[in-house]
């Protein structure tokens, strides 16, 4: 079964340089492979591939999604690199702090878009 394997985002891209520079730079991730489809690269113990596409940015749901500890001091760093942050999602029993989401006493996150619009996002839950 699948669920027993590693398994790798994959986010398509208009522009891979202009990708790997927010996600090394502005996220601090480190591409790890080139192969022919495009770049891998890691997240702590995690994957994602980016490729180019011309459907990229099209999805109207989150493609990766990373686990914090510390929301709060996450979008301040992040903003402090001229991350935006979505501001507009409709949650189900969800209030807004700012830019983070209150989805439960112990769970909060975060939702922004990268150069080509896909949806991020992180929490601690």
């Amino acid at each position: 079964m699948l669920g027993k394997h590693r398994v790798i985002a994959t986010i398509p891209v208009h522009d891979i340089e202009n990708a790997v520079d927010f996600y090394e730079n502005v996220l601090g991730m480190k591409v790890t492979e080139h192969n022919f489809a495009g770049l891998v690269l890691e997240s702590g113990e995690g994957r994602i591939a980016i490729h180019e596409s011309p459907t990229a940015g099209s999805g109207q749901a989150t493609c990766a999604w990373w686990t914090v500890n510390d929301v709060e001091g996450m979008i301040k760093t992040l903003k402090a690199k001229g991350v935006t942050f979505d501001q507009n999602y409709d949650l189900p029993n969800a209030t807004r702090k700012g830019d983070m989401y209150i989805l439960s006493e112990k769970a909060q996150g975060a939702w922004f878009r990268d150069p080509d619009g896909n949806i991020l996002g992180f929490g601690n839950f």
